[in-house]
């Protein structure tokens, strides 16, 4: 049988059961309790009726009982579809449906949120809770009195191991479908850039949601057998302390992080430990990274990919960096930059950035048309616009498509629009992103009212609020009598950028 993902903790906790996997509010959960746990978890599943290559949610903070669902619902050879926290009642169900979740692992705080997307549904998800549990299945219920399950039989190398979901310029959601064999390679390319060192203690503040704390951090350093040190979320104060206080060598951040960090160290703040950094989401400007690196000493190899490639397909590293470029593709990965009739385009010239490779995903969930589109004769069409430099570096210059990124979050501006549109008083609407300094970028919605209707930002915001999460908000809000048009009617965006 081929590799698994999983085998990777089994391995650790047959050879190293007493080294610290993670490390939570000052407690380390070794390797053999993180594998016991999830071997009984699996076993739990099977208890409780979860069919398996069925779906299950995982919509859980920074905490070790996220590993334990990941890891314990991949032993029961389910996918596993990571779901945001910040997800509202209508976001969550969508998933739900698109993807057909079975079980859901649930944080007790976002409960409210769950019972709205579950509500009325015709065959909901079994609730399993961390925190009190309700009428519904308390998560330490799945390990209490369970025997150790054993690792699959039949588990291949293409093996669906996760769905996670990526929002497009139109309509909904899109879940990429990806393989055992995706992460796998992405680790052995990570491998390759990064030698780990066996005393290497990562600090984990990004949401374990996303692919870049996935795959990026937590699979890594299993895989390897260090140290993830896991905070609930990212808080300034508490990952200032944590670089100063615990030993970590491995930092990975948004630039928005990093913006931050700079901002409240005081002027004799040393990260005794801090051997390098990685960052990716979006943008860091140069300004911010030199800044970094004089005061604290560590480089900073800036990265890039999307959800689609698990999690990226360049980066930066010793010996091989450019100011402002994103770095070299992974060893195993091509890169093309293409214009418009996807023919490759000269050295500097610009065009989208499409990328080839073992990382890159099976397709989108139950969306042929679409994966056709993303993924032509095997090259993944990135939306990015860029170019390759005479030495190989890429440099990512601007998005093909209106995404926003805000501290790291990707923000598609048709899904707030939509949304706007329900809105009776609403004659027309664009959202745009424009600069920030914090966060890179800034939601800002431009609204005309219908004629007679009566429209104030509370009353906009408190709608928005209802129906999508708490980052996609718009910061700003204009009012203005009609949008700016081209010829043919298509809204203007650039000129509501300026």
């Amino acid at each position: 049988m081929s590799t698994q993902v999983y085998d990777y903790l089994l391995q650790a906790a047959a050879e190293v059961p007493d080294g610290a996997a993670l490390e939570f509010m000052g407690h380390p959960v070794t390797y053999g309790r993180l594998a016991e746990n999830a071997r009984k978890l699996a076993s739990g599943l099977e208890a409780q009726g979860v069919p398996k290559d069925a779906s299950v949610g995982l919509m859980l903070p920074n905490i070790p009982q996220f590993v334990e669902a990941l890891y314990g619902s991949w032993l029961h050879q389910n996918v596993v579809v990571p779901i945001s926290v910040l997800a509202t009642g209508p976001e969550l169900r969508y998933l739900i449906e698109d993807s057909k979740i079975r079980a859901l692992f649930v944080f007790e705080m976002f409960m409210p949120q769950v019972e709205a997307g579950i509500a009325d549904l015709p065959n909901p998800p079994q609730l399993f809770v961390v925190g009190n549990p309700g009428k519904h299945t308390a998560f330490g219920a799945l390990t209490e009195n369970q025997p150790l399950a054993s690792p699959p039989k039949s588990s291949g190398s293409d093996a669906h191991l996760l769905t996670i979901y990526t929002s497009g310029t139109t309509g909904k959601p899109k879940g990429a479908v990806i393989s055992n064999k995706n992460v796998i390679a992405q680790l052995d390319m990570t491998d390759d850039l990064f030698p780990p060192s066996p005393d290497d203690r990562g600090l984990c503040v990004l949401p374990l949601f996303h692919v870049f704390a996935l795959n990026g951090v937590l699979n890594i350093s299993i895989r390897h057998r260090t140290t993830v040190v896991l905070h609930p979320k990212f808080d300034v104060a508490a990952a200032l302390n944590s670089l100063q206080n615990d030993r970590i060598t491995v930092f990975s951040g948004v630039p928005t992080m990093y913006f931050y960090l700079l901002k409240h160290a005081g002027p004799d703040t040393k990260f005794p430990k801090l051997k390098y950094c990685v960052s990716g989401g979006s943008s860091l400007p140069v300004e911010v990274l030199h800044s970094w690196e004089d005061k604290f000493g560590a480089p900073i190899y800036e990265g890039y990919g999307l959800t689609e490639t698990t999690v990226s397909v360049c980066c930066s590293r010793e010996g091989a960096r450019r100011v402002g470029s994103v770095g070299k593709p992974f060893p195993g990965v091509e890169l093309k930059v293409v214009d418009e009739q996807h023919n490759e385009v000269p050295t500097k010239a610009l065009g989208e950035i499409t990328v080839r490779g073992p990382n890159i995903m099976q397709g989108y969930l139950n969306r042929p048309e679409a994966t056709a589109e993303a993924i032509i004769d095997g090259w993944l069409q990135t939306g990015d616009i860029g170019y390759v430099d005479e030495d190989g570096f890429v440099f990512i210059v601007d998005r093909k498509k209106d995404m926003i990124i805000k501290g790291g979050y990707n923000i598609y501006p048709r899904e707030i629009e939509e949304v706007l549109y329900q809105m009776p008083q609403i004659a027309e609407a664009a959202v745009v992103g424009v600069a920030d300094e914090a966060k890179g970028e800034q939601v800002r919605a431009v609204i005309s009212v219908r004629p007679g209707a009566e429209l104030n930002q509370e009353t906009v915001s408190e709608y928005l609020s209802q129906n999508l999460a708490k980052y996609k908000l718009p910061a700003e809000y204009r009012f203005v009598s009609e949008l700016p048009k081209g010829p043919t009617g298509k809204i203007l965006k650039r000129e509501l950028r300026d």
